[in-house]
């Protein structure tokens, strides 16, 4: 059968079938002229370096639609490399090509048909040291080395040290232990009395006084007296129109930690930009050092006062991201203890305003024994909720979003995640019979830290990242939206044009059952639409920590115990304030090359996978760990093109909405059958 009419047919949605991939030295393969010119054969021409992952897969059977459908390039295809282990400048894993399947009617494909623009998208992001992406940037370098703004910025860093010095070792009623968590919250009044600005104490003394001693009631009018809310209103900052901004509301939160890291290690950490942005990437999507005004003591950090950009998210693209210029300094302390606090500069530079500002936050730290270190960590600032959904406002304002115990459980996480891949002999655990050497391991873990990674850079609502709503027909009310990358600059990555669809829901289950419902080898094909009716078997595993969740997952799936379709590698993680999955198919070729140590950053993988967050409010349903309900994110990456192109078609926006409305279908009803049945075996 001729391949190109083969995958013109009419497709059958209502079933997945499973994909054989062709067989390289099969006599039935498509001959080289045929695959050319079926339209996901289109990187011919290409670096050979950056071969993009493509194929054509034989379906069992009758032609179906299948929603993710792993690809290989054939040897055959002149622009594939050396297979051979001493040529690894370019290999691929296998990957998602929207076009390997089609909705039940044929849809015309002529250019008038195309729709959704890309044009104007940016795909580059400022990180570590990165340089000034807009006019503000050269702005605030060019001022903030004159005096007096210099000895401003300076005398404000220090002024902030000194607060946060304070307020970091203070006790009730400054902090309020917040039932069953193990962060406290800031008591607002009791802050304004301490530490408010003369303004802002001369306003709170006249609210205080009325709820003392009360206000007569006139026989004209009745007075109210005021609240906190409406004092915060009064301090609402003016635009650079003149009108008054919607009032930004406090969120403030402390906790403390015994980190596995020493002091050194996590100052150098704190004060270089590329190593800060890398180790809370879950929580910092871009950052730059705009300037050092102050360099501090020779060979020490202390004293040393940097101005810097940074742009926060919560891992969703349904939270907007938060933007802030501040000044951060690091001040060696009494009693063998370090300070390291941010505040932002909107005072000295009202042109930067934004809807977010830090207050005096950061972290002390004192040495302790074994190389240990105790971290007391604040999180105070200043945010507009107006764009929230009643999904997360409980998740945020409870100081579970964007608060301390989310950055201290990062710092956990980096520093285990180091502890492994620093490890002469990381432990895997594997099946009988499976030989995995230890470069192989540092090869998956590798690949696993850089999967990650990119799936933070993706599923979140940074301003590099231009979130569409995807709308398939005028009576569509689902929340889907589309995200659309030209990659052809990333080895890591197919050349070609990517979408990542996403949507978000609500759940009524822990995060600790879902987050092991959806990472667990049984579960799989309950969910995934390519695992369906095959058998999933993890057959090795590396540890990433103490919860035995946390871990990088090597898996198959197979339709018979001889025949295996395709490979999965995983990474699952989770604590208190989230839980991440993110995975992408490998190729039998990829998966050995890998474990015999070849260079992960070679293999070209789209990583798709879930965001599992708490609601941070009580739910109707609470497990035996007091948990209650979660906010699942799931998002797909997926090939539209191995062309690059500016626009993506109907048919495209039609299989997407397919892909994500029936994962979302699987997992609910998995959910509440689970829930009816009390059936949540999955650890």
């Amino acid at each position: 059968m001729d391949c190109e009419n083969d995958c013109s047919e009419n497709i059958n949605v209502t079933e997945l079938p499973t994909i054989t991939p062709w067989n390289h030295s099969s006599a039935n393969a498509p001959p080289c002229d045929q695959e050319s010119s079926h339209p996901i054969f289109s990187n011919r021409g290409m670096d050979n370096s950056k071969i993009s992952s493509g194929g054509c897969g034989r379906f069992n059977g009758d032609l179906h639609c299948s929603s993710i459908n792993p690809l290989s390039v054939h040897e055959s295809d002149p622009s594939f490399p050396n297979r051979g282990m001493n040529n690894m400048d370019g290999f691929h894993g296998a990957s998602y090509d929207l076009h390997s399947f089609s909705a039940n009617a044929p849809l015309p494909r002529q250019e008038s048909d195309l729709i959704f623009p890309t044009g104007g998208m940016m795909n580059s992001n400022m990180c570590g040291g990165g340089g000034f992406n807009r006019a503000s940037d050269l702005l605030l370098v060019v001022s903030m080395y004159a005096e007096p703004t210099k000895s401003e910025i300076i005398a404000l860093a220090k002024s902030a040290m000194d607060e946060l010095s304070k307020i970091a070792l203070e006790g009730q009623p400054l902090w309020v232990p917040q039932k069953d968590k193990k962060f406290e919250t800031l008591n607002d009044i009791e802050y304004l009395r301490q530490f408010g600005e003369v303004q802002e104490i001369e306003s709170m003394k006249e609210i205080m006084k009325l709820v003392e001693v009360g206000q007569e009631e006139s026989s004209s009018s009745q007075y109210l007296l005021p609240t906190v809310d409406s004092f915060r209103r009064e301090l609402v900052p003016l635009s650079l129109s003149g009108v008054p901004k919607e009032a930004l509301q406090t969120e403030a939160s402390r906790d403390m930690g015994y980190l596995e890291i020493s002091s050194t290690k996590l100052l150098h950490l704190l004060m270089d930009v590329n190593q800060w942005s890398k180790a809370f990437d879950n929580i910092v999507t871009r950052a730059a050092v705009l300037g050092n005004l102050s360099n501090g003591a020779e060979e020490s950090y202390d004293g040393k006062v940097q101005v810097m950009f940074a742009e926060y998210h919560l891992p969703t693209p349904f939270v907007p991201a938060r933007e802030c210029y501040f000044a951060r300094y690091c001040k060696q302390l009494p009693y063998e203890m370090w300070g390291v606090v941010d505040v932002s500069l909107e005072k000295h530079f009202p042109s930067l305003a934004t809807n977010f500002r830090r207050r005096p936050s950061g972290c002390l730290i004192r040495p302790m024994p074994d190389g240990f270190s105790k971290v007391i960590w604040v999180e105070h600032v200043e945010a507009d909720h107006s764009q929230l959904s009643n999904h997360f406002r409980p998740l945020v304002t409870t100081g579970l979003g964007f608060g301390a115990t989310r950055w201290i459980n990062s710092i956990v996480r980096h520093t285990e995640s180091s502890k492994i891949m620093e490890a002469k002999s990381a432990p895997i655990y594997v099946d009988y019979g499976v030989i995995i050497p230890q470069a192989g391991r540092t090869s998956f873990l590798n690949l696993a830290d850089r999967l990650v990674r990119s799936f933070c850079g993706d599923i979140n609502a940074s301003m590099t990242n231009q979130w569409m709503p995807l709308i398939s027909s005028e009576s569509d009310s689902s929340d889907v939206r589309v995200m659309i990358r030209n990659n052809i600059e990333d080895p890591g990555k197919p050349i070609a044009t990517t979408v990542v669809f996403s949507t978000c829901l609500w759940l009524n289950v822990s995060p600790s059952r879902l987050f092991n419902f959806l990472r667990h080898e049984d579960s799989r094909n309950k969910w995934d639409l390519l695992s369906r009716n095959l058998t999933i078997r993890e057959f090795a595993y590396m540890n990433k920590g103490t919860n035995p969740g946390n871990r990088v997952s090597l898996m198959r799936a197979m339709k018979s115990e001889d025949k295996i379709e395709i490979f999965y590698i995983q990474e699952s993680y989770t604590d208190t304030t989230g839980s991440y999955i993110v995975y992408a198919p490998l190729d039998e070729f990829a998966l050995s090359s890998l474990a015999n140590g070849a260079n992960p950053n070679n293999v070209m993988v789209l990583p798709s996978g879930f965001s599992i967050l708490p609601c941070g409010f009580p739910s109707d349903y609470i497990d035996e760990k007091g948990e209650g309900g979660s906010i699942l994110t799931i998002a797909f990456h997926t090939i539209e093109s191995h062309n690059i192109k500016q626009f993506f078609s109907l048919e495209s926006v039609i299989v997407m909405k397919k892909i994500i409305s029936e994962t979302v279908t699987n997992i609910k009803d998995a959910v509440l059958y689970n829930n009816y049945t009390n059936n949540w075996q999955y650890n």
